[in-house]
């Protein structure tokens, strides 16, 4: 076995989960409202059959004490973070990261509300549990990708699953050692192939993930181990998953404990119910559907450019479906271009069937190029760009390089309230709104709906 130059790469993580005091108002701010945002993708998806599905499974095993937001039922907490976790993502308005390109918070906060149970918890606590989880994610996301998406892992649950046992295993105030177990352990419960998209499997992805979390801390607490080495050297979970080697871990870890991942990063929160991969050229189709007032009727050919690795994920070209038309670049910039919006009511049966989209549809034609620079999601220098031609031979054109949303692009913290609201039908808790990092506000996992 490979005697390691460091400390095992579960070990060093661990050390940081384990060890870090690292809060401000920036970083404070991005979890209040990255969670105010999960918060309302769960409030919706509590809704949909995909959650109700799972909700009855579950409940057949028994009830509990975590709650199951947007019902009345309460669950044991490796379940209710199950539901959740299917809930937060089940519509794709949840946020995600771009080293791990996976979505964290759908994973982290099921797992540490369904942790929490009742008790009270301050935000201090819950922030520096997000953020121990947030950096596993991208630190291990850093190291890994794009080889290890590349080969068809969905980091949702593969990389997600390790972040939510580090998250939960914070909250629990565990020592480094039993840190270390619940990650190890997590990697005995990770799952999850992009080959599912499209399908319920991809929901379920996140609340396994949340559920695993935190039954692999929970499982460390009370004195279960795992190998420290499981990602490191021959057979290892890097080798086998991605086949990167230790300089990339090195290089990973070089900022660990020094620059939060999530201030690094931040996160991608979702203006659009759709893929994140999408919305760039949802971007691209509504700023054209204005520089066309609206009329759209004379189109004749439409081109759409993207890299190849988006592509990739988004095979449909006629969705027969909702979950089908989450992935489908030619559906979303149609209803963009035509409605000049992209709201989960364009993701209905009506709007499926509508001719009108189906003939802009049969119009695109998709431009797949690859990356100039592959280590980067979103290339500046590289944009999605979007083409229509009417009949007469005039054309509009728009390129995005960053989506409403992203980091360099962000939403306001009021249309991120704006969203709740449009999603769960009442404002954000005031609670939450005003939630400061000098303000130690105490919160039960009921608060935070009522």
């Amino acid at each position: 076995m490979r005697q390691p130059t460091q400390p095992w790469t579960l070990a060093r993580l661990a050390g940081f989960v384990a060890d870090q005091q690292v809060i401000g108002n920036d970083t404070n701010d991005i979890v209040r409202l990255a969670l105010i945002d999960t918060l309302g993708c769960i409030l919706v998806g509590a809704n949909e059959s995909i959650t109700r599905d799972t909700l009855k499974t579950v409940s057949a095993w028994g009830q509990g004490t975590a709650p199951v937001f947007g019902t009345n039922t309460f669950l044991a907490p490796p379940w209710a973070a199950l539901v959740n976790g299917v809930a937060a993502h089940c519509l794709d308005l949840d946020d995600w990261e771009i080293p791990g390109n996976s979505h964290p918070s759908a994973v982290i906060f099921p797992a540490l509300l369904a942790a929490a149970q009742q008790r009270i918890i301050s935000s201090h606590q819950l922030i520096k549990a997000y953020i121990a989880g947030f950096e596993v994610i991208a630190r291990l996301g850093e190291a890994m990708n794009f080889e290890h998406y590349d080969k068809g892992w969905h980091t949702t649950s593969s990389l997600g699953t390790v972040g939510a046992a580090a998250a939960v295993s914070r909250l629990f105030k565990l020592d480094t050692i039993q840190t270390t177990n619940a990650m190890a352990l997590s990697v005995s419960m990770v799952g999850g192939l992009t080959r599912q998209f499209g399908s319920s499997a991809k929901p379920l992805h996140a609340g396994l993930a949340a559920k695993a979390g935190l039954m692999a801390a929970s499982f460390a607490a009370n004195g279960l181990t795992g190998q420290a080495d499981i990602f490191d050297g021959k057979r290892g979970y890097s080798e086998l998953t991605a086949g990167v080697d230790d300089e990339r871990f090195e290089l990973a870890f070089k900022s660990l404990g020094k620059e939060l991942a999530l201030k690094k990063h931040g996160l991608v929160v979702k203006a659009y119910p759709a893929c994140g991969y999408t919305h760039r050229l949802v971007d691209c189709a509504l700023d054209i559907h204005q520089q066309m007032n609206g009329q759209i009727a004379n189109i004749k050919h439409i081109k759409a450019s993207l890299p190849d690795f988006h592509a990739a994920i988004l095979p449909f070209i006629q969705p027969k479906n909702r979950r089908e038309a989450l992935f489908s670049v030619p559906y979303c910039c149609a209803v963009a271009l035509l409605k000049g919006r992209l709201t989960l009511t364009d993701f209905e049966t009506d709007s499926l069937s509508d001719t009108k989209v189906q003939q802009l549809i049969s119009l695109i034609e998709l431009d797949i190029k690859s990356p100039i620079n592959p280590k980067l999601n979103y290339d500046p220098d590289q944009p999605d760009w979007l083409e229509v031609i009417d009949a007469n031979g005039k054309s509009w054109r728009a390129e995005c390089a960053y989506p409403l949303g992203a980091p360099q692009n962000p939403m306001t913290a009021p249309q991120i309230y704006q969203k709740f609201e449009s999603l769960s039908g009442f404002k954000p808790p005031q609670s939450l709104v005003n939630w400061t990092d000098s303000l130690d506000i105490n919160l039960s996992t009921q608060d935070l709906i009522t």
